[in-house]
């Protein structure tokens, strides 16, 4: 019998390919409280009443790009796993679970009635050629059969090949590496509308910051995001 990929023990049927059902129910879902504007977990010395509700530190010294971001879980053993065999092995299959996830899991302060399209993170032309697909555009694509709404994958574009985040260290080489990656290219469809940007993995943000500043440019109503998983911040 196939062996689950997080703990090596033989699997029998279960509800997720490649992961033991013991295994997939470790997957820690956030839960409040959180910070209102990005999503962070919150303790009761992180909290201070706004008219927002509770917000982290950080928000309250410099109040982000986006109206508000959510994640549906850390990023840790199990999800992580299963993100990489999505994304690198080519399991497409892990796409639907892990889109069932994010549905289980969803905040209650995101819905469909709140925007007017989904927005995912584009690959740039050469990595999605070598990929064979957009992880992000997949994520879209499972909440739009549910929710339907658009995901609209002609707006925004990314144009520089950058070296993958995750393969570098410090913040600026992030910043560097990410300047100048995405371009709008139709700003007119994104004026005064509602905007739910989706990505996959949400670490320091650099990313969706870069592609927030190209959308703000274009004047839409608002910009929330939505991932899949978030590393956990630290102590």
């Amino acid at each position: 019998p196939a062996k689950c990929r997080c703990c090596d023990i033989p699997m029998g049927v279960g509800q997720v390919h490649y992961i033991c059902d013991e295994c997939w129910g470790k997957i820690d879902c956030l839960a409040t409280p959180w910070c209102e504007i990005c999503g962070t977990p919150l303790n009761a010395r992180g909290q201070l009443e706004s008219h927002r509700g509770p917000v982290c530190a950080d928000c309250r010294t410099q109040q982000p790009l986006y109206g508000k971001l959510r994640s549906i879980a850390f990023y840790e053993p199990t999800l992580r796993e299963a993100i990489h065999l999505f994304k690198y092995d080519k399991k497409l299959i892990l796409a639907k679970h892990l889109s069932q996830l994010i549905q289980a899991h969803l905040p209650a302060d995101v819905s469909a009635t709140d925007y007017d399209f989904l927005l995912p993170i584009p690959l740039h032309a050469r990595r999605h050629r070598e990929r064979g697909f957009n992880q992000a555009e997949r994520l879209a694509h499972g909440i739009e059969q549910v929710w339907h709404l658009p995901a609209r994958t002609d707006i925004l574009v990314r144009v520089k090949n950058t070296t993958p985040q995750s393969s570098l260290n410090s913040h600026k080489e992030r910043m560097e590496n990410i300047s100048g990656a995405f371009e709008i290219r139709s700003p007119d469809l994104i004026r005064g509308q509602r905007i739910l940007l989706i990505d996959d993995i949400f670490t320091t943000g650099t990313t969706v910051n870069e592609a927030l500043k190209v959308l703000q440019a274009a004047k839409p109503t608002c910009v929330d995001v939505l991932t899949l998983a978030r590393t956990r911040p630290s102590e």
